[in-house]
């Protein structure tokens, strides 16, 4: 049996879609409105490795105590989320707590 071909339009469209990334800066991580964009970005996107990931470095930048009072979590809660020993499936009420603690 013959295997089926791709057209040479579908080849064209798939890489003109792909973009560019650029990865962010250290200045950039530890801007905490930048980060609750782009968290919500991934949430919009469905992309929850790349929400992890952005997660995790914006945290290695900055004062994790600080945010998780100002987020009303616990700090055991926050490392939680940033552990890769553990399975990454936090609740809506901690990542909408943590999103308002970078926004605002």
């Amino acid at each position: 049996m013959r295997k089926a071909e791709t057209s040479k339009k579908q080849k064209k469209s798939v890489t003109k879609s792909l973009k560019e990334h650029a990865p962010f800066t250290s200045k950039e991580l530890k801007d905490s409105k930048l980060v609750s964009e782009t968290l919500l970005e991934c949430i919009r996107s469905g992309d929850l490795g790349a929400f992890r990931e952005v997660l995790i470095s914006h945290f290695m930048t900055v004062n994790k105590s600080a945010i998780a009072k100002k987020a009303g979590i616990g700090r055991r809660t926050l490392y939680d989320l940033i552990d890769p020993d553990k399975e990454f499936n936090p609740e809506l009420s901690t990542v909408s707590a943590v999103i308002r603690a970078l926004a605002a």
